[in-house]
Parts: C-alpha cells; sequence; structure tokens
C-alpha cells in the first residue's frame, strides 16, 4: 500500500449524480412515482464516467494530464522512491497504467530531494516539453518552483540548474505550479504561495514567461487570496483556461488530509483579473454525498472533443497527514464560463427560474440561496429551471421542498417537455428533500415542476 506524507487539504436542490437504479425511485423523506408518459430517450448515446470510482487507485496526488501523440500521460507528487510519477492511457477513462520511470530522475541544483509536489507538464510549438515542479530549496524549509525541459512527455526531463520561482521570505514559498497560454500565445506560470507558514493568508499568483516557458518575463501579480469565509484554511492548487469569453480560475480550499479539502472556481473577464469567486464549491465531499472524499488538485485537460477533469481523491488514511490518494477523471462541460461536473451536485435555486401563477418569497432564513418559490397552489403553477448535463445519461435529482398543506402534496416533474416522474411530498412539515432519476441529454435540459396536489414550496434542485 502507498502512503504519502506531506504539508497540510434541499429548496429545489437539483443533483444531477451518476448512479444506477430504477428511474423514478425516491429517498425515505418523499416518493418519485414514474409519470403516466415515459420520457423520450436522450438523442445522445449515454456514457459512464469514472466521475466516481478511481482510475488510479494506488497513490497518485496531485495529478496532472497532458494529451499527446495519440495517448495520455499523467504525472503526481512524488512516491515510491520517484520523484514524479507517470502513467499513461490511451483515453481519459483509462485503463491507466504506471510507468517504471521518474519522468524527473535529477533536480535543479537548488533542490533537495523527497518533496517534490504538483508537477504540471505543458507541450512547446518546438516538440519539446516543460515540467514545472515543486521542490524544496537547500538548506532551508521553503519550497520553491523548477523548470526541466524533454523532448519526450515519459523523459527524462533535465532540470534547469536555478529556481523559477523562489519567493522573498515573508510569503514562505512557492508550491503548486501550473501552466496557461492565453489566445495570443502568451505564457504564464500560476503558482500559490505558502504565506499560511509564515502567518499570513496563502494566495494565487499569476507569472508571465518568456516565449520557451522557461524564464520569468515579469513579476508576480497575485490575483486571489485566501479568504475564511469561502474556504477553510488555506487555498491552492491553481489550474487556469479560458471558456465562454472569460478566465476561469480552479483551485483547492482547505487541507489536504481532510474530508473539508474542495475544489472552487472563481472568472474574470482578462487574465490578470479581477477574480470573482463562484458561490459555493465545483467539488466537495458533500457535493458527491461522501462517495468521493476531498476531491481536490484538480486540473483540465482535453481529448480533442471533450473537456475532462482530472483531480485526486481520498481512499484511505492513517493519522492526519499518512494518506492514499487515487486520481479520478470526469467529464467536464460548460454553461457559458461555468463548470459542471458529471457526478458532483449543480445547485440551482428555484427563485431564479420562470414561474407562472406562483411567487417568488424572499427573506428566507432557511433556504440556500435566501428566497424560495411558494404559492403553488393552482393547477397551472410551475417553476421551470434550465440544468446543464456534461454529458447524456441517468442523473439524480435532488429536490429540496417544504409541505405547508394539512396533509400529502404532489408535483409533476417534466424534462423538456415530456413527464418524467411524480414528487410525492407525504408529511407536512419543513424542510425535507427527495430525490429521482431521470434521463438527461447532453447540454441544456429544461426541468419543471407543475403543481399536481396540495400545499409545497420549491428552495433549489441539485443535479450532480
Amino acid at each position: 500500500m502507498a502512503w504519502s506524507a506531506g504539508a497540510a487539504l434541499v429548496a429545489l436542490t437539483l443533483v444531477a449524480a451518476i448512479s444506477s437504479g430504477v428511474p423514478g425511485s425516491g429517498t425515505e423523506e418523499g416518493r418519485a412515482d414514474p409519470a403516466p408518459a415515459p420520457s423520450p430517450a436522450p438523442a445522445d448515446v449515454p456514457q459512464r464516467s469514472p466521475a466516481l470510482t478511481p482510475v488510479i487507485e494506488s497513490n497518485f496526488p496531485d495529478p496532472d494530464v497532458l494529451a499527446a501523440g495519440g495517448g495520455f500521460y499523467a504525472y503526481a507528487t512524488n512516491d515510491s522512491g520517484r520523484n514524479v510519477p507517470v502513467a499513461t492511457a490511451s483515453a481519459p477513462a483509462g485503463p491507466w497504467t504506471r510507468l517504471d520511470v521518474d519522468a524527473l530522475p535529477a533536480l535543479g541544483r537548488w533542490a533537495e530531494g523527497g518533496h517534490t509536489w504538483a508537477p504540471d507538464v505543458v507541450a512547446r510549438p518546438d516538440g519539446r516539453y516543460v515540467l514545472y515542479y515543486t521542490a524544496r530549496r537547500r538548506g532551508g524549509q521553503a519550497q520553491c518552483i523548477g523548470a526541466a525541459v524533454a523532448v519526450s512527455p515519459v523523459g527524462p526531463f533535465r532540470p534547469r540548474p536555478e529556481a523559477l520561482v523562489c519567493p522573498w521570505r515573508k510569503n514562505g514559498g512557492a508550491i503548486d505550479p501550473a501552466a496557461f497560454t492565453d489566445t495570443d500565445g502568451a505564457r504564464y506560470l500560476l503558482f500559490k504561495s505558502d504565506g499560511y507558514r509564515t502567518g499570513r493568508p496563502s494566495a494565487i499568483y499569476l507569472l508571465r514567461l518568456t516565449a520557451d516557458g522557461e524564464r520569468p518575463a515579469g513579476v508576480p501579480r497575485r490575483i486571489l487570496v485566501w479568504n475564511p469565509r469561502a474556504e477553510p484554511t488555506l487555498i491552492e492548487a491553481p489550474a487556469l483556461v479560458r471558456r465562454g469569453g472569460r478566465y476561469v480560475l480552479f483551485y483547492a480550499g482547505g487541507v489536504f488530509f481532510d474530508d473539508s479539502y474542495r475544489t472552487g472556481y472563481a472568472t474574470a473577464p482578462t487574465v490578470a483579473g479581477p477574480y470573482v469567486r463562484s458561490g459555493r464549491p465545483l467539488l466537495s465531499t458533500t457535493g458527491y454525498t461522501g462517495r468521493v472524499r476531498g476531491p481536490g488538485g484538480a486540473d483540465v485537460f482535453s481529448d480533442g472533443t471533450d473537456d475532462h477533469l482530472v483531480f485526486h481523491g481520498i481512499l484511505e488514511q492513517q493519522g492526519p497527514e499518512q494518506v492514499r490518494r487515487g486520481m479520478f477523471v470526469a467529464r467536464l462541460g460548460w454553461a457559458g464560463a461555468r463548470p459542471v461536473v458529471r457526478g458532483s451536485a449543480a445547485r440551482y435555486e428555484a427563485e431564479q427560474g420562470r414561474v407562472h401563477a406562483a411567487r417568488v418569497l424572499g427573506d428566507r432564513a432557511q433556504a440556500s440561496g435566501g428566497a424560495i418559490v411558494g404559492h403553488l397552489d393552482h393547477p397551472d403553477s410551475w417553476v421551470e429551471l434550465d440544468v446543464y448535463a456534461p454529458g447524456a445519461g441517468e442523473y439524480e435529482i435532488r429536490v429540496r421542498y417544504a409541505n405547508r398543506g394539512t396533509g400529502p402534496a404532489m408535483h409533476e416533474l417534466a424534462v423538456n417537455g415530456a413527464p418524467a416522474a411524480m414528487l410525492r411530498y407525504p408529511e407536512p412539515g419543513d424542510w425535507r428533500a427527495l430525490s429521482v432519476r431521470v434521463p438527461l441529454r447532453v447540454g441544456w435540459n429544461t426541468l419543471r415542476l407543475r403543481h399536481h396536489t396540495g400545499f409545497a414550496e420549491i428552495d433549489h434542485l441539485e443535479v450532480g
């Protein structure tokens, strides 16, 4: 068994989760019966994603994936005596095979072995590959970032003798490098300052690089700072892409050995910011309902047609820092600049949908967004939401409701205009949740909850 020790990571809820089971099955808190007429099958062929199952079960933390030469190469934090372990696959879902090689057999002369973390590899136009890595600086405790170059994705990468980024002492060092090339060809490196070690908040920095990606071409610029109201303990593990006309910055929050470790994102109109956080985590133990623990260290890669998110999750743990983290891959879709990950819950607030013959009621302290949809009391009362599915298949829809009547209540759920299930809210009372499985097509789908009987309010939906 491989272990690593390192620095310490419903309202109307529509949870779209990949799961097996009978469509229309519900939870103990409510019941969902099949609708009188079945939903049409999605036009796309449903595909199973490995989002809830590790594609590498041995220790493979802080993964990065490179698509090259018709195949895929994954790199991870040091393990089993190798500075940079490597695995290969012919497809994102695998099967993945760990190679008996060390992509970075020697470190730069500035670094000492044993703490080589979170590598990132990028291809250059000249056919060579650049690997960015974190290592401990000789004669001290601070981590710094180096660069190495190879002619093959599996190495051996030859390090430059001097560190690429080694911040001033008050920032505690630099870790978690991530390369980004903008649409104009400009190259950048993102990294995390280890300021929490020196009593300063951790932060994500952006550094312009030379055209070969081996040297700085400017000074680091801080683009995101840890916010204790948004993330536990610290932020780290940046990754940057441009989608929907905006820059989307992924990052991890918390400490890696804890279930509270999660992945968030922020968006900006320019590469330098300002970056604005999303309202809730993109990946979390809660969002995966415990099926993936501590999902973080995420990166984005493409198979030429679709985007995928690679990240690690806790598989086994002994003590606070002895953790085995496996590698996961999930289909990544885009609702404009909003990332949607197959298998992880995406929340849609009912009050932000289209409402007919009903009312949005604000100032509701128990509602996730501070408001709900109520007065769904008439035959023509409904609330309708557009939800995004990164791939076609069966999804779990989780509805947060409150039955405000004196007896059972029911809503009819329609998907893309076709009846899909009857939602039964059996007992009057405060907020509860009900889950139902329905097929969704890839891309946007329209979900409508229409009054059938009784008096029920809706807070949010979650689609995983």
